[in-house]
């Protein structure tokens, strides 16, 4: 605080040692129509102060960790069959499906990507447990730099169960959720 206040003095002090420097000039008989001239530049009357830098703060923030998916809502997963060895799966393994669904993504952190598949009643009936799979076409890892960069997830299925399903185009077996975590 006194070293504040010792600035400030010296400031003051040298804003007033500056001021009788300065010439003055009227125009006509009105003394509101001043100009002050210092040789650098000029200033109308009455006169105005300029802010000194007294101080210098670095600015810090807590900032978390931030991923995004472009248009996640616009995407989706309509699985087709395919051959088993498609998907690295034998014969005994079918029926099996696959499809895959390219997406953009950026963070600030280096993001190791991974995939859920949360079914419902419809896709328990379809879907075994374990007879499910993610993987990435594009690699897991997205890097931290804020940049989209584009990723493309696939999901198969193997040894499905279609007779418990109800017929249909898209027929709703529940979703695919994209995760990221840390890469360590």
């Amino acid at each position: 605080m006194k070293k504040t206040l010792i600035a400030m003095a010296a400031v003051v002090l040298l804003a007033s040692v500056a001021q009788a420097a300065l010439e003055e000039y009227y125009f006509g008989r009105d003394k509101n129509r001043m100009v002050k001239v210092d040789g650098n530049e000029k200033v109308r009357w009455p006169f105005e102060y300029k802010e000194l830098v007294v101080c210098t703060m670095p600015v810090k923030m807590s900032l978390g960790m931030w991923v995004e998916v472009e248009k996640c809502d616009d995407k989706k997963i309509i699985l087709e069959q395919v051959d088993c060895g498609d998907i690295g799966k034998g014969s005994g393994d079918f029926p099996c499906y696959l499809d895959c669904e390219k997406f953009n993504v950026r963070a600030n952190f280096e993001v190791d990507l991974g995939g859920n598949l949360v079914r419902n009643t419809a896709g328990e009936a379809v879907i075994d447990g374990d007879k499910w799979g993610t993987y990435y076409n594009s690699g897991e890892i997205v890097p931290g730099d804020g940049n989209w960069h584009e990723a493309e997830i696939c999901l198969k299925v193997w040894k499905a169960k279609l007779y418990k399903g109800t017929p249909g185009d898209e027929v709703v077996l529940g979703s695919l959720q994209v995760t990221a975590k840390p890469k360590v």
